[in-house]
């Protein structure tokens, strides 16, 4: 959680930079089909995007403390920002460069209710047995982007495009592995815990332990296939489809963690250093990227488009439904809702500038999207 927190600082400042709309979804995508739309021109394009299930984020920044509302099987908690600048050329495509921030991490309930009742310093439930599963990665990288698309059919009323896009990157930022184990309460103000842990990364954030740091090169890959028949489209998209990053001499830890080193405070709340015992050091490691997918399906009126599809990430379905209208020429409005973490998306679009906002809750958002662009 604390990397959590420490990374969506960093993505919120990512977001003041211009950028351009990707098609409507949830997650920030690259798509060679919306960014070469026009020849000779410059492009930029930054996004943001945050979600929680058990917090809002205001409650996940004071220290994981609020209101809980945690999901029913896994919880997640998002944060991907993405900048991209670059030049279209009708002769080779889109060259540009990019920068990549990305967090993913999936909680069992029981992992998010240990974990706030503990912190929270609330009743333990006297002989509650919390079945702990956390699972993260995570990774910041910066590097070149290159991409086009092809007409491969386009007759009788089909049309269809193949894009490609291709990142060389370069990264100094990881995290990769899971916690796995067991927890049981042994009174209202104490419990007992024994786990595993397979955790690789730059900074340890699952005990103190202090690390050189580490950098790696690597490689990822965007694909798209529009096929649209007069009013009727549809969308495949993939990012990282094959992805990976090649750590060089990067830190990691095989270890079994245990309560057994507790201490109590003034109020008789347990307080834990973990002991552990296993292996720690350092390895070369190659971190693959998560695959990240849209599909999507959209139908065109005289002045208007409908849209709806689902992003997809790691066993993890991102539904939404999206409406844009076309005021004038140079003027376009939006709305939609995605129905994972229940953001409502508002856009407006005037000449090659937009602005679009997705959040949950206007005071205190459990998810909160963000994109500001420009086409010149």
């Amino acid at each position: 959680m604390n990397l959590f927190r420490r990374s969506l600082q960093s993505a919120i400042f990512s977001t003041f930079i211009l950028g351009t709309s990707a098609l409507a979804g949830v997650l920030p995508l690259f798509n060679p089909e919306n960014v070469i739309t026009q020849n000779n021109s410059f492009y930029t394009k930054a996004d943001l995007f945050l979600a929680n299930d058990p917090l809002s984020l205001k409650d996940l920044f004071a220290g994981f403390k609020g209101d809980l509302h945690q999901k029913s099987g896994n919880n997640l908690a998002l944060a991907n920002a993405r900048f991209d600048a670059g030049y279209i050329n009708n002769s080779f495509g889109y060259i540009g460069y990019t920068y990549r921030e990305e967090i993913f991490m999936q909680a069992s309930q029981d992992t998010v209710k240990l974990l706030y009742l503990a912190t929270n310093k609330k009743d333990l439930p006297v002989g509650t047995r919390y079945n702990l599963d956390l699972q993260i990665k995570a990774f910041q990288v910066q590097g070149i982007t290159f991409a086009n698309k092809w007409d491969i059919y386009n007759d009788n009323g089909w049309q269809i495009n193949f894009g490609a896009g291709i990142e060389l990157l370069y990264g100094n930022d990881m995290q990769d592995g899971y916690v796995k184990g067991t927890g049981i309460a042994t009174s209202k103000k104490d419990y007992d815990f024994q786990a595993t842990s397979d955790y690789t990364y730059t900074h340890n954030y699952l005990y103190k332990y202090s690390v050189n740091s580490a950098t790696s090169y690597g490689y990822t890959s965007h694909i798209s296939l529009y096929i649209q028949k007069r009013n009727l489209s549809f969308l495949i998209l993939s990012n990282d489809l094959l992805g990976k990053l090649y750590w060089d001499k990067v830190p990691y830890s095989l270890v079994n963690l245990n309560s057994n080193n507790k201490t109590y405070d003034a109020n008789g709340y347990v307080r834990y250093n973990p002991t552990l015992f296993g292996k720690e050091g350092y390895y070369n490691y190659t971190q693959t990227l998560l695959q990240k997918w849209r599909f999507q399906t959209n139908y065109a009126f005289a002045n208007s488009n409908l849209s709806l599809g689902t992003d997809y990430i790691y066993n993890n379905y991102l539904p939404y439904i999206n409406y844009n209208y076309r005021v004038s020429r140079n003027l376009n409005l939006e709305m939609g809702y995605e129905t994972r973490f229940g953001g409502i998306n508002l856009g407006i679009a005037y000449h090659d500038y937009l602005l679009r906002i997705r959040s949950d809750d206007l005071f205190n958002p459990s998810t909160l999207a963000m994109t500001i662009g420009a086409r010149f």
